[in-house]
């Protein structure tokens, strides 16, 4: 089983395109829906994850239940926080080579982007398609081969654009349409290394999303 809690929309970035719109979840919660597991993985998204004091008492509690754990992370903050060792998995966001990235989430973040995969962790991957990005699909998907060489990358997700939370201000500078997606997705897939999975609407997944709206 996997569950994934979505903390909040708190967050130390401003992208246009983000889609995060949750209020803060209660930490009852997430313990008693982490109690009611038997095996699986925990994972912790935001917004940023690392923002909540409360995340490194979520993950010792999932450690103790034996629970795999993983937080999506801008990788901003994993130089400030001392308990890397309760995290099997990072997510980080990838949505470009490094002057497509950095347009997308802004000045210098490709290099904290690149930092981070040097964490002796195992590492999965995201990526918002949308117009700004949609071109250089080919060029990313062969860097993320190249970080596979030296990265245990277990997948990599592609996300289409969705014009919710911020993002729906800023709807005619990304949004995409489906077969626009689709077949940056088909592209992908024939350059890559790595598995992908291809996600078109985020509020519509098999996993349990556990959150606050």
């Amino acid at each position: 089983m996997i569950k994934v809690f979505v903390l909040g929309s708190r967050c130390n970035m401003r992208c246009k395109f983000c889609m995060s719109e949750e209020k803060d979840l209660k930490p009852e919660i997430v313990f008693d829906e982490i109690s009611k597991m038997e095996g699986g993985m925990v994972v912790f998204a935001g917004g940023e994850p690392l923002l909540y004091d409360e995340l490194k008492n979520y993950l010792e509690f999932a450690k103790k239940k034996g629970l795999k754990t993983k937080v999506h992370t801008n990788g901003v903050l994993l130089d400030s926080v001392d308990y890397l060792d309760l995290i099997d998995v990072l997510n980080l966001p990838l949505d470009g080579t490094k002057e497509i990235h950095n347009r997308m989430r802004g000045k210098g973040h490709f290099d904290v982007v690149m930092r981070a995969f040097e964490l002796d962790k195992e590492f999965t991957i995201t990526t918002v398609l949308t117009k700004i990005n949609i071109g250089n699909i080919e060029d990313l998907a062969r860097l993320i081969n190249e970080l596979s060489e030296s990265v245990r990358i277990l997948n990599w997700k592609i996300f289409k654009f969705k014009p919710k939370g911020r993002g729906r201000i800023y709807r005619d500078m990304f949004d995409i349409a489906d077969d626009e997606f689709y077949n940056a997705v088909r592209i992908a897939r024939e350059i890559s290394n790595v598995k992908i999975y291809a996600v078109k609407d985020p509020d519509v997944m098999k996993t349990t999303v556990i959150k606050s709206c």
